[in-house]
C-alpha cells in the first residue's frame, strides 16, 4: 500500500478549490499513510490500536482514511502505542509519501 501525490490532478484541483485546500488534503493523506504504515510495522490490527489508545475501532478507520484529524492527545497516544516519535513536519521531498 502506498500514498502517492498526483501532481497533474492536484494542480487542476488547486485551480478549482485553491492551493491551500489541496495542501491540506495532501497532509491528511500523509498523516493517514503514516498511521497505517506504523500500525502495520507493529503488526497491529485497527482494533488492537484502538484498544491501546482507548478509542473506538471506527476512530482508527476514520483516521486512516483521512476522514478525521487526531487531536493533540490522540497524536500522543498514537505515538506511544506505535512506539514512534511524534514529529511535526509539514514538508516532504519524496512524492511517494509512505510505502508498506
Amino acid at each position: 500500500m502506498s500514498f502517492t501525490v498526483n501532481d497533474d490532478f492536484n494542480k487542476k484541483l488547486a485551480d478549482i478549490v485553491g492551493k491551500d485546500h489541496v495542501e491540506e488534503i495532501e497532509q491528511r493523506g500523509y498523516l493517514a499513510a503514516q498511521i497505517v504504515s506504523h500500525r502495520h510495522k507493529k503488526q497491529m490490527t485497527q482494533q488492537e490500536l484502538a484498544t491501546a489508545i482507548n478509542v473506538a475501532k471506527s476512530t482508527i478507520g476514520r483516521l486512516e482514511a483521512g476522514l478525521t484529524q487526531p487531536n493533540y492527545q490522540t497524536l500522543l497516544s498514537l505515538s506511544r502505542a506505535l512506539d514512534t516519535p511524534l514529529t511535526i513536519d509539514a514538508k516532504y521531498d519524496d512524492r511517494q509519501i509512505a510505502k508498506i
